[in-house]
């Protein structure tokens, strides 16, 4: 009864670990919108001599402050989960998970002082995305393990398009920090670009995207009979999909911010899925040469 008790506990945990650091991200981009980006214009204070916006300060700082502030609701919901993994589970893979994660918030944290101190430079907030994207990864495993969702053998060809799909899509996502530093929005009015022209590094992000997406179209249409990876594929189609649409639609609509926020909730998404689908598969010579070392060591005894 403890240990189904201690199980159970451990999903609630990994699900809300997961959904934190999912959260961050839409705040961030809301920070980023309303143009809250330096409402706290220094790091870690948030005015000088003060750890908390004036009274009398602009909205702007209690947005940016709040953000702040959710760094640490995300560091206990981390210590959290890491507590009931090394209560729960002996696997090292997910104890080292669980660390690692609660490390790369507060990696996040520092990234986001640095993205303030200097003047929000774009490639300092792509930073803030490709380290938010990693810790997602990182979640979904966490997941995966506390769930005991084990990776379903498939051919080596199959393996090699998730595996495909999963790193075009890190490349593909990469792409949108640059678009991201090139648009309108920069989080504040006065913040540097990076001196790329929108509409040709949209065109990059575009062309790789539609290369991961027929590349998982194939995946889907040859994995047939292993039904895990299939069904692994066809969300990864589904929330591309929903991604191009919202891409198109924010980018010939001059990128209202209803429609990048989306985006950006879309972006999350993606990354649960793909991550999802590259968690789900193991090359089947591998699994069949697990499955005879035990048998010779079975034969030993």
């Amino acid at each position: 009864m403890d240990i189904l008790k201690g199980r159970r506990s451990l999903h609630r945990w990994a699900v809300a670990n997961l959904v934190a650091n999912m959260a961050i991200v839409w705040t961030g981009a809301l920070v980023r919108l309303t143009k809250s980006g330096l409402g706290c214009p220094t790091w870690p204070q948030c005015d000088a001599g003060s750890y908390v916006p004036h009274p009398e300060a602009e909205w702007h700082a209690f947005i940016e402050f709040g953000n702040r502030l959710l760094t640490f609701v995300l560091i206990a919901i981390a210590l959290g989960t890491a507590i009931t993994v090394f209560r729960t589970v002996r696997a090292r893979r997910v104890r080292m998970l669980s660390i690692l994660i609660g490390l790369g918030i507060g990696l996040q944290g520092v990234v986001g002082g640095l993205t303030v101190l200097s003047q929000l430079n774009p490639w300092v907030v792509g930073l803030h995305m490709v380290l938010s994207v990693g810790l997602i990864v990182a979640c979904v495993t966490v997941v995966h393990d506390a769930f005991e969702l084990r990776p379903e053998p498939a051919p080596r060809r199959l393996w090699l398009a998730a595996q495909a799909v999963f790193w075009l899509s890190l490349l593909m996502m990469y792409a949108g920090t640059v678009v991201t530093g090139a648009g309108p929005h920069s989080g504040d009015g006065a913040a540097q670009r990076n001196g790329f022209d929108l509409s040709e590094v949209a065109r990059v992000h575009s062309v790789t995207m539609w290369i991961t997406l027929a590349v998982t179209v194939w995946l889907a249409y040859a994995a047939r009979g292993v039904r895990r990876v299939r069904r692994a594929a066809l969300l990864v189609i589904g929330t591309a999909c929903l991604q191009a649409v919202i891409g198109y639609t924010q980018y010939l609509t001059h990128l209202p911010m209803g429609m990048v926020f989306a985006h950006m909730v879309g972006t999350t998404l993606y990354t649960v899925a793909i991550s999802h689908l590259w968690l789900s598969a193991v090359p089947e010579a591998q699994k069949i040469s697990g499955s005879t070392a035990a048998a010779r060591k079975t034969t030993a005894r």
